[in-house]
């Protein structure tokens, strides 16, 4: 390297030393070969990120990288009439960076990458823009996206939806940054607090408490972004159930719940409803049973106000159907002992439920277990509960259902703690999966 050398002439210098062309260098960063070519010809600056990646690959040891630090700020785009502003390829190359790094870190949870599918990705973004396809005409097709997310969720296992969030959420992310900062239209932030929830909710299903609360982070300021309250309180009352499930201390949730129900004080909404169920689990949680009773014939009524758009949902959760009252009339009644009214909610919930729903069903099986357990029924509550998270599937242990499943143990008096059926249920709990989740 001289000191008159560009950054362009080096980088051509590199790339003829290791006889590869502006094709190949451009599949290993990844990024469009024509950024590639305006480099080599000094017609645009690379930034940090990219200068380090072809550095790395053409093992120039640091001599890209401190060429970027002295190319001129007004070489950066030839002919460009503001040579501050944004370009689109700037945009891309910081994308692809970005792209490529969180692919790599999903690796880790068994979210896999083709190669061949980024690279299609890439070439239809392109085309789009080629005529004239922009960002506004995306906007219909995210929502039934996230839609239909809503019916997937049920159904796939979180690891399958994990892969598919991860691409989603980097396309929005792509699709947003091209967009002036703080000019996203309201539906973009709905859209993409509902895909970032559905992330939170499904790393919290594969047990990765810590990933998923900065999700959590992002979908609540991307709903309340957007002025959506339902959307708003929805994603709260969903933190909220899986605070309770990952045992976070009941009287913070409690807290948590007061504040957001007081956001839409005289409002009868799907967010508002679930905010309140969770509460009442919460309450009976906490030994508060004439309180958990009287928050559950609040939710009734503010179920009966809502249309059948949202109580006739029951293959999504983005609706809030019948079964999802009777699963919290349930949970309520197994932490009060009364099997009765345990049993006789379960069945109903079980009448709504689709048929072919893998997870909600054991969930009120389990219930069930632990409520008869409580109540005094160990043997059979206990041999009930080893018999239906025995034939779950592991990609379908979710968080909730492990946590019920132990809380069927933890539910045995201490009497009754040794006898041959509990111990056997221990064991199955702590033997962990069967095959590893990947």
């Amino acid at each position: 390297m001289t000191f008159s050398e560009t950054f362009g002439e080096a980088l051509r210098r590199l790339m003829a030393d290791r006889g590869i062309g502006v094709r190949a260098l451009a599949r290993q960063v990844p990024c469009d070969a024509g950024h590639v070519s305006k480099l080599c010809h000094g017609h645009k600056g690379p930034s940090d990120q990219l200068a380090a990646r072809l550095d790395e690959i053409l093992s120039a040891a640091g001599e890209l990288v401190a060429l970027t630090r002295t190319t001129p700020e007004d070489a950066v785009q030839v002919g460009s009439v503001n040579s501050g502003a944004v370009h689109a390829d700037d945009l891309d190359e910081d994308d692809e960076m970005q792209r490529r790094r969180l692919l790599q870190a999903l690796t880790t949870l068994g979210a896999a990458s083709s190669p061949a599918v980024e690279a299609i990705e890439c070439i239809r973004d392109g085309v789009d823009r080629a005529i004239g396809r922009d960002e506004s005409s995306h906007l219909g097709e995210w929502e039934e996206t996230v839609a239909e997310y809503g019916y997937t969720y049920l159904l796939l296992p979180p690891r399958l939806l994990l892969r598919d969030l991860a691409s989603d959420l980097v396309t929005v992310q792509r699709i947003a940054g091209r967009r002036a900062q703080g000019r996203l239209a309201p539906s973009w932030y709905r859209v993409t607090g509902g895909l970032a929830a559905l992330m939170a909710k499904t790393l919290c299903n594969m047990g990765q408490p810590r990933m998923a609360r900065a999700w959590w982070a992002t979908a609540q300021h991307a709903a309340d972004a957007s002025g959506d309250l339902d959307l708003g309180l929805w994603i709260a009352g969903e933190r909220l159930v899986y605070g309770l499930y990952e045992n976070r201390p009941p009287a913070i949730l409690l807290c948590k719940a007061d504040r957001m129900a007081d956001r839409a004080p005289g409002i009868s909404c799907r967010g508002l409803l679930h905010v309140r169920t969770v509460r009442a689990q919460l309450l009976a949680l906490e030994g508060a049973e004439a309180e958990a009773t009287a928050e559950l014939q609040a939710c009734e009524e503010i179920f009966g106000r809502l249309p059948m758009s949202v109580t006739g949902e029951v293959r999504s959760v983005a609706g809030w159907a019948e079964d999802r009252l009777r699963y919290t009339e349930a949970w309520v009644y197994a932490h009060t002992g009364d099997h009765d009214r345990l049993d006789a909610a379960a069945a109903r919930a079980v009448a709504v439920l689709p048929s072919d729903d893998p997870r909600v069903r054991v969930q009120l099986d389990l219930l069930r277990a632990a409520g008869h357990v409580r109540a005094g029924d160990t043997s059979e509550g206990v041999r009930h509960a080893h018999a239906v998270y025995e034939a779950q599937p592991d990609e379908h242990r979710t968080v909730m259902v492990t946590s019920l499943a132990r809380q069927v143990a933890e539910a045995v008096p201490a009497h009754s703690r040794d006898e041959p059926v509990v111990a056997g249920y221990r064991e199955l709990l702590a033997s962990g999966p069967r095959r590893a989740i990947t």
